[in-house]
């Protein structure tokens, strides 16, 4: 139960981010498995704001 909870955490702290906070992140990322992972979380804040902005 306690990783559960921790996944709710992680949760929150991804919505914390930004789409320039992550691509600072990819620059910055060591290894392209890292780059990889920051890609996948800012495409996923540009389609949520796309669909925040298709909504309107």
């Amino acid at each position: 139960m306690e990783k559960i909870n921790q996944q709710n955490g992680l949760y929150e702290q991804f919505l914390k981010y930004s789409y320039w906070d992550l691509k600072e992140l990819f620059k910055k990322a060591k290894t392209k498995e890292e780059q990889d992972f920051y890609m996948n979380l800012s495409n996923m804040v540009l389609q949520k704001e796309q669909k925040r902005t298709i909504s309107k």
